[in-house]
């Protein structure tokens, strides 16, 4: 099936003899709307009347179906491309698509075409399960760039920011490693200076204090220029 240029290629053997004297096309209109507010249903025939007076109908399957025979044959792009064109297709049933199709790639041994697909589940596959198939060494690159695109969509926490350091660590890189260092430190100062306008709300000063004490020299002077009072 070609989504784009919408080409569907059939082969019948007809009776000796025989051949298709005339194909007449047939649209059915749309049966309504989904919640979403995109038509639903309606699709298209072709019937053909051959010269021995046999009647080939020719029905159009629903994109769902469509989408089934393309993932049980493994061509997942073509599903995803098919799903795509289809309004009425949820985009959490796209995602799932994706996710079979980096999990069909994995299970083939192609790992960094697998992580061009997982990529695409980003905030709807949990990044564990992810992270867990990429944890050996020969596939820490491929885990570095997960990683990264979390960071990129602020999706990252905090481990997943240790994990990133830790892989560009083993991977050598050290200018890499040290930028991720320095979000580090940044996030952990936001969190603590956080920490302490808390701390002084409920009037707590002793563990404010124990907090601005475990900042370096510059980031305690500006806290306590902040919150001093």
């Amino acid at each position: 099936y070609d989504a784009t240029n919408k080409l569907v290629a059939f082969h019948v053997l007809l009776s000796p003899g025989h051949r298709a004297l005339r194909a007449v096309a047939i649209a059915t209109l749309p049966k309504g709307l989904t919640e979403s507010g995109m038509p639903e249903g309606g699709r298209s025939s072709a019937i053909v009347v051959t010269s021995g007076g046999s009647i080939v109908t020719l029905t159009e399957k629903v994109t769902r179906a469509k989408v089934s025979l393309l993932v049980q044959k493994n061509l997942y792009a073509a599903a995803i491309s098919m799903a795509f064109a289809d309004p009425s297709y949820q985009p959490s049933d796209i995602t799932a698509l994706y996710r079979r199709h980096a999990e069909h790639l994995y299970r083939k041994g192609d790992f960094s075409a697998a992580m061009d697909q997982y990529i695409y589940t980003i905030g709807s596959l949990e990044s564990s399960h992810v992270i867990y198939r990429y944890l050996d060494a020969p596939k820490i690159p491929l885990l570095a760039r997960y990683l990264e695109e979390l960071r990129s969509r602020n999706l990252a926490t905090s481990v997943h920011n240790e994990l990133l350091r830790a892989c560009y660590l083993k991977l050598n890189d050290t200018p890499a490693s040290e930028k991720v260092s320095a979000t580090l430190s940044s996030s952990t100062d936001a969190a603590s200076l956080s920490s302490i306008v808390s701390n002084l709300a409920t009037q707590n000063p002793t563990e404010a204090l124990a907090t601005i004490c475990s900042f370096k020299a510059p980031q305690a002077a500006e806290a306590l220029v902040k919150h001093g009072a």
